[in-house]
């Protein structure tokens, strides 16, 4: 064999894998072109997993144009991809309800402190020598025991305690 007939046989083999090649490359551009089963709705994270039904599965792969692996180092890409996204999605769930939490205990906040700025809101608006009178009312005091820790008459205290409660009865009607 002479040197002309080994660089041609070089040039015949190199040409072969050339060709090769371009028909794996071909082949992969070609079946990426086409929609799969995760290329179109990926399944739902919440969904039970798949009960073993083989049918159902080779249906799907040749819907898709592949195979039940999907071809290799894709489907195991895909998957990855999926366990990743379900993680999120556990991830803002958990969030998701910590945040509806956090949301009850401001709304619970809110409320308490409304209360107590419609409290001191009827304080300002009280003369100084009834305010401990007011305030007494409030917490729901006897006319008598309001007269006696206050030094005023009972009249006085009932007079106080049904303003105050009037009081109340309004700035429950202004916040419906």
């Amino acid at each position: 064999m002479g040197a002309r007939t080994l660089i041609w046989t070089i040039i015949g083999l190199l040409a072969i894998y050339v060709a090769f090649q371009l028909l794996r490359i071909g082949r992969r551009q070609g079946s990426a072109g086409r929609p799969t089963q995760t290329d179109t709705a990926l399944p739902d994270p919440g969904a039970p997993a798949s009960d073993g039904d083989d049918d159902s599965d080779e249906r799907r792969a040749d819907e898709s144009g592949g195979t039940i692996d999907g071809g290799g180092e894709d489907s195991a890409r895909v998957g990855l991809e999926l366990q990743q996204l379900r993680r999120d999605i556990a991830q803002l769930r958990s969030e998701q309800e910590a945040q509806h939490k956090e949301i009850s205990r401001l709304d619970d906040e809110v409320s308490r402190l409304e209360q107590a700025l419609a409290g001191v809101h009827a304080m300002q608006q009280a003369s100084p020598q009834y305010r401990e009178a007011v305030m007494l009312a409030r917490q729901g005091l006897e006319s008598e025991a309001i007269a006696e820790r206050c030094s005023i008459s009972v009249a006085e205290a009932a007079l106080v305690k049904s303003l105050a409660q009037r009081g109340e009865a309004e700035g429950e009607r202004d916040e419906a």
